[in-house]
């Protein structure tokens, strides 16, 4: 993972380099995070290109002690924001998809959610003028091993780029 980081990755150089982009959110409830991811594919390399952002509330510092720490570096890091008002988190999601769809990069059904408990996600979305026909429900637990396996492969094969966001090197050994 660490060796395919490319640290001034941002989402708008990602958003430059890109043929096309997929969006992947995964929500989580009041102790745990709300997560954005953003690949692209670059138009020359056609290797991808990674971007992740989290949102959490506060609670989650008192609820998950053990990685509370931790959390506040992700923060001091800007990869991660602890909302003080539910809802702020899934604005900012929607904000960020908005921006990606504007860009005219998206791809049809482009947008990929945990269908369990994103209601307030893809009411977002839908209130910034994403069609919900390009928000698609993806299937949690074993079904995501062919993803998982790619993106292995395009990791060994140094065919994929992240930003280096410390957040992100937590939660893949997680």
């Amino acid at each position: 993972w660490e060796q395919n980081a490319c640290p001034g990755l941002t989402l708008e150089s990602l958003l430059d380099r890109s043929e096309v982009v997929t969006v992947g959110i995964d929500g989580g409830g009041l102790d745990d995070l709300l997560g954005l991811a953003v690949l692209g594919r670059d138009k020359i390399t056609q290797q991808w290109l990674l971007w992740v952002r989290a949102w959490a509330h506060p609670s989650v510092l008192a609820r998950r002690k053990e990685i509370a720490d931790r959390l506040v570096n992700f923060k001091e890091d800007g990869d991660l924001s602890l909302v003080e008002e539910i809802g702020e988190d899934v604005d900012e999601v929607a904000d960020i998809v908005r921006r990606v769809h504007e860009s005219g990069l998206l791809a049809e059904k482009g947008i990929g959610v945990d269908p369990v408990g994103i209601g307030s996600v893809i009411d977002a979305l839908v209130a910034c003028g994403i069609s919900q026909d390009d928000i698609v429900g993806v299937s949690q637990g074993w079904r995501l091993a062919g993803a998982i396996k790619t993106t292995e492969r395009k990791l060994a094969q140094s065919a994929i780029e992240h930003a280096g966001q410390p957040m992100m090197a937590w939660c893949v050994s997680n």
